[in-house]
């Protein structure tokens, strides 16, 4: 019996030394500067017309950490101002990603059959609020 013991507290001594290490682990990430905790998932959708503004919005956010899903046209060419489209319900999101770019407007449509969790509508304003995309 005494055999049991020894190894169930051996057990639960290599577990609490498995959640330190994790806990080591998740510390070292923070203090890599990683951009975002969670992935979000979005699509960015070209409303201004600029060729190739697209890709390189996905690549610069894609360079942060999200997730882009989908990269298009709008259903139009006239967007004056860049618009962060809020698809799950969780605003915080939809608004670090206006903050990230210096877009202001943020609005929200849940669509819980969404695959994305905000669409970003690139507007004529783009060279204003991301003037490293004219580089």
């Amino acid at each position: 019996m005494m055999g049991w013991g020894l190894l169930r507290s051996l057990v639960l001594l290599v577990l609490v030394l498995a959640g330190s290490l994790a806990h080591d682990t998740i510390t070292r990430l923070d203090m890599a500067d990683v951009t975002n905790e969670v992935t979000v998932v979005i699509e960015v959708l070209n409303g201004c017309g600029r060729g190739g503004i697209g890709e390189k919005v996905c690549e610069f956010l894609s360079s942060k950490g999200f997730d882009v899903m989908f990269v298009g046209n709008a259903d139009d060419f006239q967007y004056e101002r860049t618009l962060v489209v809020d698809r799950a319900g969780d605003r915080t999101k939809a608004l670090g990603i206006a903050e990230l770019l210096g877009a202001g407007t943020v609005i929200t449509q849940v669509n819980p059959s969404s695959f994305v969790e905000a669409t970003l509508v690139l507007g004529k304003d783009v060279a204003v609020i991301a003037p490293w995309l004219s580089r």
